[in-house]
């Protein structure tokens, strides 16, 4: 159909031979080899933004940077280079040894770990609104995780069964040996 119709979607590769024999010719003439398209990070990351970092405004006088500042227009520190593979990488390794030693026992700790991944790899220091947006659910499981863990924790709810019996059935149950 890509042929036929001359729409020209999989004629971007260039590669010489198709992965499938040639009973198969239509599918090796859309040229389609996901083994020879270079998916690495650097590679896909100047296709979404600069390596080099976001260009740092010109301000001709310091109270039109100091404006621009309070007004949140000008952020001094979204203006550095991009993190390479290996800088993110290091970084949670890093913040995954802290939050292991903090709080070995936390049940939250590994959803914390991949919302600070997933911070790094949208580059939340150059892009920090593109890297909330594309980071929201793993803080949001995180809220929750640590709601729910806040519940075990003080016995409002029970998980593993009779063991843990509350004293009242809900929270505000009342108590009627006052009332």
């Amino acid at each position: 159909m890509d042929k036929d119709q001359g729409f020209g979607k999989y004629a971007k590769y260039d590669e010489a031979k198709g992965p499938l024999p040639e009973t198969f010719e239509f599918v090796n003439q859309l040229k389609i080899t996901e083994e020879q398209v270079n998916q690495s990070y650097e590679h896909q990351l100047p296709f979404h933004m600069s390596i080099d970092g976001n260009a740092k405004p010109k301000y001709s006088t310091n109270w039109e940077r100091s404006v621009a500042y309070h007004y949140g227009l000008y952020m001094p520190e979204t203006y550095g280079p991009t993190k390479t593979a290996d800088d993110i990488t290091l970084a949670v390794a890093q913040y995954s040894e802290k939050v292991h030693q903090d709080a070995p026992k936390d049940a939250c700790k590994y959803l914390q770990i991949e919302e600070f991944r997933c911070l790094n790899v949208h580059q939340y220091e150059s892009q920090p609104a593109v890297a909330a947006k594309k980071c929201m659910k793993w803080w949001d499981e995180a809220q929750k995780c640590q709601w729910d863990q806040s519940k075990f924790n003080s016995g409002t709810t029970y998980i593993e069964g009779p063991q843990m019996r509350r004293r009242r059935p809900y929270i505000f149950y009342p108590d009627f040996k006052y009332a």
